[in-house]
């Protein structure tokens, strides 16, 4: 007989009730483990030379370029920014250096095929252009321990009285995934002229950490050279994040180089200290063509 109204639900209402809550469970715990069981499938799936899954990094570090290209057909716009002033050579009255001017950067990378793209940096500093290609050889898989890179090309100073004014340069990439985040990069280089060196070679190094919400820690570093007395070590730190086909670096480091025949030597022609500090920006946008 059916309860009055207003009186409590009889048994068997709370019955039904409980068998359909128990119902939902056992569906989401079997959609769970079909998930799970279908990532380990992929997982199986996956020959020994199936590239690793990629972290959010894309061509270039911070300055340093990456072993990875733009991607087949996939046109890349970048925008570098860089305070002139250090903040601790700033105050209040400018707000620590953000009043100050910036060099820019204005890019393109286009890749032509997967493993190949062609790209042109131009920098404010000095009117810079920077020319390369970049051809990937490996990329990292089970089996292939690390992904590797060449790059080569020329920076091209449009200013006048520059010295050498033509700079070509090589550049050897590598990259090792160690755990999801965490990205070790090497980038052995050699540019014709610095500033303040002929035949310059130089190791820079890269390390990337892991951080809420998918952003990554970069860090960078490139070594004084022994063939220069006044060459400086050069480092820089960015809060990095990816947003769809956006990846977005605040910058913090001492030197505003942002080109291999300016970040190479630890002599940029546009001075700096080791102790300096200064504010950037990266941008990066990539269209899918």
């Amino acid at each position: 007989m059916a309860s009055p109204p207003g009186s409590a639900p009889g048994p068997r209402t709370t019955d039904m009730k409980t068998i359909f809550r128990f119902a939902c469970l056992l569906c989401l715990a079997g959609l769970s483990g079909a998930a799970a069981l279908a990532q380990d499938w992929v997982e199986a799936a996956a020959g020994p030379y199936t590239p690793v899954r990629r972290d959010a990094i894309g061509t270039r570090l911070i300055d340093l370029p990456t072993p990875f290209t733009a991607g087949d057909h996939v046109l890349e716009l970048l925008f570098t920014h860089r305070f002139q002033e250090s903040v601790n050579a700033g105050s209040a009255h400018d707000l620590w250096g953000l009043d100050s001017g910036a060099d820019v950067g204005i890019g393109l990378a286009f890749g032509l095929t997967r493993h190949l793209d062609v790209s042109l940096l131009r920098s404010s500093f000095q009117e810079n252009y920077e020319l390369a290609a970049k051809f990937q050889l490996l990329e990292q898989a089970r089996r292939v321990p690390l992904s590797l890179a060449v790059r080569a090309g020329a920076d091209l100073l449009e200013r006048a009285g520059v010295a050498d004014p033509h700079r070509p340069f090589v550049q050897v990439l590598l990259s090792r995934r160690l755990l999801p985040g965490v990205n070790l990069l090497v980038a052995p280089s050699w540019v014709r002229d610095t500033p303040q060196l002929r035949n310059a070679f130089n190791v820079p190094l890269g390390l990337t950490f892991p951080l809420p919400r998918g952003s990554l820690l970069d860090l960078e570093v490139v070594p004084r050279t022994r063939d220069l007395k006044t060459s400086v070590t050069a480092w820089h730190a960015a809060l990095s994040k990816a947003v769809g086909d956006h990846l977005f670096s605040v910058v913090l480091g001492n030197s505003r180089a942002t080109t291999v025949d300016q970040y190479l030597g630890g002599d940029s022609a546009a001075g700096f200290r080791g102790r300096d500090v200064r504010l950037g920006f990266n941008l990066v946008r990539n269209f899918h063509l």
